[in-house]
């Protein structure tokens, strides 16, 4: 099994220092395999301290940033002899998506919104919000974002600065750009708010370093709805009588259960269950996971932030959700008994009814 390791100790083992590899992290080359909300500490893990000696090594004999992906990608001598040859070409391409991005991110720019008059007959939501502070934080950094065809949760990163700030960056983002039209449109506005949130935290400011989870789900014109996820967020679809997750949590704990390291019952108690492996504003690109689901009239969908999945099993959020009364007084009983059960962290969620 692999240990994983604070920026601290794996400096002292793979001497690197912390600053280096936070360079490396923050262009992508080395990212940590887990962030912790709670405090913003880094882990990495020992499968990694070849990969950060070879970095180096490749940084100390001048190779570019760019230049070091690569090979890592392509790990022969030749391409290092190839190098000087493409750098040329690179450089060009980099500089023209680079343009997009920001051409993407402009005033004005992106599809343009259908008046309601020409959208496609679709389904819509019916939705109730409650956000609480946790209490042992100063603020909530917790964004929530509810419409009659989108909804999102973000949990801004608690140990980096402006949590708040990233989460409301990421909600406001998603709803400036999405129209309907398709799945990708949705991802595609996750990792523009990823690109914006990094941008606006590698300032030299108060807001250095800034991160969030993200979920969201949003009606498409064809009835159908798209959902996507970083980080430990949820989504919840309710449909017959059966509840169901649609999400997967990007937590080092998460993974281990997926890899068959851990079981699903010690997650709870385990000390990496909280760090994160996924989340929007630090590394250059993010992997958005997507899905798209048929739904119903009558179908609930649940959003909600680790502040009330971490004190509530599955099984109870199924017991309060399954008796179909009035989606406000469903949503307060969630709410409060994760609050009973000790919830620490900002809890937030956002409880949808799905209609014609």
């Amino acid at each position: 099994m692999e240990q994983f390791m604070t920026i601290g100790e794996f400096s002292d083992r793979c001497g690197v220092s912390p600053k280096r590899l936070r360079n490396y992290a923050a262009t992508g080359l080395l990212p940590p395999v887990g962030t912790d909300p709670d405090n913003g500490y880094r882990y990495y893990a020992s499968g990694q301290l070849g990969d950060a000696r070879l970095i180096d090594a490749l940084r100390r004999a001048g190779l570019p940033l760019a230049g070091i992906a690569d090979l890592l990608r392509d790990r022969t001598p030749e391409r290092l002899d190839a190098w000087a040859v493409e750098l040329h070409e690179q450089s060009e391409r980099k500089h023209l998506a680079l343009a997009s991005a920001r051409d993407l991110l402009g005033p004005g720019v992106g599809p343009a919104r259908r008046p309601s008059a020409e959208r496609k007959k679709s389904m819509h939501l019916n939705s109730v919000v409650r956000s609480e502070r946790g209490p042992t934080r100063e603020d909530n950094e917790d964004a929530v974002l509810a419409t009659d065809r989108l909804v999102a949760v973000a949990d801004g990163v608690g140990g980096l600065a402006a949590g708040e700030l990233a989460s409301a960056l990421a909600t406001a983002l998603v709803a400036a750009t999405f129209t309907g039209a398709s799945p990708e449109e949705l991802e595609a506005a996750v990792r523009a708010a990823n690109w914006a949130i990094r941008d606006r935290g590698s300032a030299e400011s108060p807001t250095q370093a800034m991160a969030t989870t993200l979920c969201a789900a949003g009606i498409l014109d064809d009835s159908t709805v798209v959902v996507v996820n970083v980080g430990d967020c949820r989504a919840y679809l309710l449909h017959d009588g059966a509840l169901r997750q649609l999400t997967e949590d990007h937590t080092l704990a998460a993974q281990m259960v997926r890899a068959g390291e851990l079981r699903l019952d010690e997650v709870a108690d385990h000390p990496h269950r909280h760090v994160l492996t996924r989340v929007l504003g630090v590394e250059p690109d993010v992997a958005v996971d997507r899905m798209t689901v048929p739904i119903v009239p009558g179908d609930r969908l649940l959003l909600t932030s680790d502040g009330l999945t971490d004190p509530l099993s599955p099984d109870e959020i199924e017991d309060l959700m399954t008796p179909l009364g009035p989606i406000e007084e469903t949503l307060d009983s969630l709410i409060e008994r994760a609050l009973t059960q000790g919830a620490e962290d900002d809890t937030s969620a956002i409880l949808c009814e799905v209609y014609a």
